[in-house]
């Protein structure tokens, strides 16, 4: 069987462990794109490709969270307002996003997950509308220990840059140690507050992590400034230009290198 190995790789921190992608994956992503652009229905159109071209698990997993038909990659990349290398929020060329000042609503789990995923040693994909997405699981959940504080540093830190504020961080009351992890956000958020004297300490944004118990539609529902998510039902839900926080830790600062699904879709 051949490989495309240099189409992905888990970064700096999984040197050596890169995974091999098969050419029935690229085959199996055209023929699931072109069932979707004539609004084949998604799952059934996953599961003709998946067992026609005997995909594993993680494999449909990619396609599922990393391909959508060319009519709704467009209007949801449209939607998208960036982060540049500094992590400063950069106006999409459809909207008027200034970030300064800016209140930022953070679908927080999705975004965590993106990153523990990601530093777990788990597929990323770049999807064809745009957004970072990993492959993590239904069963995947946050570490409750030191590795959770290094991810949510990561997460304070890309926030402080954004330089939106006020910033709500929202996690879903419903899953283990939620109510833990809004805590150390917090006391985190509040030693980097109080770090230093004057002016730096006044550069920090007020930010406040609480749980709910739909988050979901809580961020969805978001009418003004603007919101962090990947998630797809909330992005077609909500009217709010959506950053892609968990898309910049990935890319820029933990410098992780996706599969890039729309590449991946014109080998079949």
């Amino acid at each position: 069987m051949l490989y495309l190995n240099a189409m992905f790789s888990r970064g700096p921190e999984h040197t050596g462990e890169s995974l091999q992608v098969s050419l029935a994956l690229g085959s199996a992503a055209h023929d699931y794109r072109w069932l979707l652009d004539r609004d084949y229905p998604d799952t059934q159109s996953l599961r003709l490709v998946g067992d026609r071209y005997r995909l594993s698990g993680t494999e449909r997993g990619m396609l599922y969270r990393g391909v959508f038909s060319e009519q709704d990659s467009r209007r949801r990349a449209a939607r998208l307002s960036g982060l540049d290398t500094q992590g400063h929020a950069t106006p999409n060329a459809s909207d008027s996003f200034n970030a300064t000042g800016t209140q930022l609503t953070v679908d927080g789990h999705n975004v965590l997950f993106t990153i523990w995923n990601y530093l777990s040693g788990r597929p990323i994909v770049l999807a064809t509308d745009g957004w970072l997405r990993d492959i993590g699981g239904t069963r995947a959940r946050l570490p409750h220990d030191e590795r959770f504080t290094r991810v949510a540093t990561l997460l304070l830190e890309a926030l402080k840059a954004t330089r939106c504020n006020p910033i709500n961080i929202l996690l879903d009351e419903q899953l283990p140690w939620s109510r833990d992890h809004c805590t150390e956000i917090n006391a985190l958020h509040a030693q980097v507050s109080h770090t230093g004297a004057g002016p730096a300490a006044s550069k920090a944004p007020t930010l406040t992590a609480t749980t709910n118990s739909s988050v979901d539609a809580a961020v969805a529902a978001t009418g003004g400034g603007s919101i962090a998510t990947s998630d797809t039902g909330i992005i077609d839900r909500c009217k709010a230009p959506v950053l892609d926080l968990g898309g910049y830790i990935v890319l820029q600062v933990l410098e992780g290198r996706p599969l890039h699904m729309t590449q991946l879709c014109k080998l079949g």
